[in-house]
């Protein structure tokens, strides 16, 4: 079956850009601007940044049918404002809160305040899309309405495609990864535009559908080797401070198999030094990561849901004192994470210190400031926020 037609969107036009034409990064974003700046993010076990779609959510496959997006099987293939892309993964989110938002063009969806609407400025959480020009299957439209609906059980898919953007109600909406999001959506650092070069380890990335599009746009490497990072360094150290390309590094998952002498330990304390604008090192065990990285981490990101109590509590125990002790710092990660794949994120260069809702809202500046409630945090035991699996 052809693929139907649908309206092209038009970027819109350029402006507030910043002297290498490109955006300002995001003022919640780990920062990385002007020569010898850059960030050391350091991830702890955030995998994706799915959201939620009510289970009745139709979506439109290759046969021309709609299926309800609770029907729709990982293999099939399901419209986007780019053709037809194939589903890769299904999440069953569970019962959530959801919202009705009906556009000026009468197109409908429900969904959790969270889920990100595909805008004509890029990818926005619907809770922030009221004067946005929202791109739909027929065109472009604002928001007319929004009212809560209900609690319902909801779900989400994950598309094969660079944007992960798909129909939804004929409503375009987006799923991804924190990583695929960092370095490929233009609303981040959009690395192939903004680094001279990036490259990323993993350990995972061969087996991982997702990140096919990484591994089309940037240097990749399948085996983490101590020779990657010094011939990214060796290389590096060839041009004169000024000259410089800069660069961003990713360590996904590798550090397992890395000695405690490892290069990348070394290089988490002189990134700088190497034009290194942006050093992600991303590990499912907090206990895996040497002192010397979480010491000279800028930006600390922990995801949810968290898989290990022990382990939770290990990173209360190394960041609470920033945010009013060990008890407050799980109360606000509790606080912050009540739908699956929320995370928060630390920003360690701040004086204080700041802690986000995922990168949009900030929920809490050193010991004061706090935007949860002392008595809600009294609530909440330290023992309890974590689910052993």
């Amino acid at each position: 079956m052809s693929t139907p037609k649908v309206i092209p969107v038009k970027d819109p036009e350029e402006q507030y850009l910043n002297k290498s034409g490109l955006p300002e990064i995001h003022e919640h974003l780990p920062q990385i601007s002007g020569y010898g700046g850059g960030a050391c993010l350091l991830m702890i076990s955030p995998v994706k940044t799915g959201k939620c779609l009510a289970f009745f959510t139709l979506v439109e496959t290759i046969s021309g049918s709609k299926k309800y997006i609770k029907d729709v099987e990982v293999g099939d293939e399901v419209l986007s404002d780019k053709g037809y892309v194939k589903v890769t993964e299904k999440f069953h989110q569970g019962k959530k809160k959801c919202f009705k938002i009906i556009l000026e063009n009468n197109s409908e969806l429900i969904l959790t305040e969270d889920h990100k609407l595909h805008t004509l400025t890029g990818m926005k959480p619907m809770k922030d899309c009221d004067s946005s020009m929202i791109i739909t299957k027929t065109g472009m439209s604002k928001i007319k309405s929004k009212e809560f609906f209900g609690v319902l059980d909801c779900y989400d898919i994950m598309v094969d495609s660079e944007d992960h953007r798909f129909f939804a109600d004929d409503i375009s909406v987006s799923n991804s990864t924190i990583i695929n999001n960092l370095l490929l959506n233009t609303d981040f650092y959009d690395a192939q535009e903004r680094f001279d070069s990036t490259h990323i380890i993993s350990n995972t990335i061969a087996n991982d559908v997702t990140s096919r599009f990484l591994k089309d746009a940037f240097d990749t490497y399948d085996q983490y080797n101590d020779s990657i990072i010094d011939g990214i360094v060796e290389r590096q150290k060839t041009y004169a401070k000024e000259e410089q390309p800069e660069i961003a590094i990713v360590v996904d998952d590798c550090l397992g198999s890395i000695k405690r002498e490892g290069r990348v330990n070394h290089l988490a304390s002189r990134f700088r030094h190497f034009n290194c604008k942006l050093l992600i090192i991303s590990s499912q065990n907090f206990r895996s990561v040497s002192p010397i990285i979480r010491q000279n981490a800028t930006n600390v990101i922990i995801g949810s849901p968290f898989p290990n109590r022990k382990e939770l509590l290990k990173v209360a125990e190394e960041f609470g004192d920033l945010f009013g002790g060990a008890e407050r710092f799980i109360g606000l990660y509790k606080s912050a994470t009540t739908e699956r794949y929320d995370f928060i994120h630390m920003d360690l260069q701040s004086n204080p210190p700041k802690m986000y809702k995922n990168f949009d809202t900030l929920i809490a500046e050193g010991e004061k400031g706090m935007a949860v409630k002392e008595e809600d945090l009294k609530k909440i035991d330290l023992e309890e926020n974590v689910d052993d699996k």
